[in-house]
């Protein structure tokens, strides 16, 4: 079994009875391998972003048993020991476990993006949070023009919270009434008047 999957089950028993925590890093996992691969990664920091994916807000648990509270800043001092430690734990790289780290310590930092796993991890991260915390298609429109780089993220969020409106032609009804009885004509069939 891969590295990635032992770490992805090992997520999931750390979140063990919290099956919204669970739901929320797979959803962030799924969306970052999709837009990693579309935007051609190199191996190996696809590698790393997945991973990262996979842990990214493992400093929940701490910052809880220490602050009573989960803001992003806790989040981002409170994971990157954690995430060294399990991941150690399965034999990853030590320069694959660092580069993780600090991705987990830097994942709600938004000002000085560097790498294509982290401007990605981030975005995968918005396209889940957009939908878990309900925010409104204005505010979504206006972090996805301020935050996205990708296009494969840009289009993601656009299709999921933003699609253009269906354009009617101005002969829509004639149009489609004329491919209805061209397709009856087609197949053969006759309709009784």
């Amino acid at each position: 079994m891969s590295r990635l999957n032992e770490l992805y089950k090992k997520m999931v028993y750390y979140y063990r009875e919290d099956p919204g925590r669970i739901q929320h890093f797979v959803k962030v996992h799924s969306f970052a391998r999709l837009i990693g691969q579309e935007e051609h990664l190199e191996e190996k920091t696809l590698y790393i972003l997945e991973a990262a994916a996979l842990v990214h807000d493992i400093g929940i648990r701490p910052a809880l048993e220490k602050y009573g509270r989960e803001d992003g800043a806790l989040q981002q001092q409170e994971g990157p020991q954690p995430a060294r430690e399990m991941m150690r734990g399965l034999g990853f790289a030590p320069d694959v476990i660092e580069r993780v780290a600090y991705l987990v310590g830097h994942h709600h930092s938004y000002a000085d993006i560097d790498g294509m796993d982290y401007q990605i991890l981030v975005e995968a991260d918005f396209l889940v949070n957009y939908y878990e915390n309900g925010m409104d298609q204005e505010a979504i429109k206006k972090s996805v023009k301020k935050i996205f780089r990708t296009e494969t993220g840009k289009q993601l969020a656009k299709e999921m919270y933003f699609p253009e409106e269906f354009q009617m032609s101005e002969t829509w009804a004639q149009d489609g009434l004329q491919d209805l009885e061209d397709f009856i004509e087609e197949q053969g069939i006759y309709i009784r008047q």
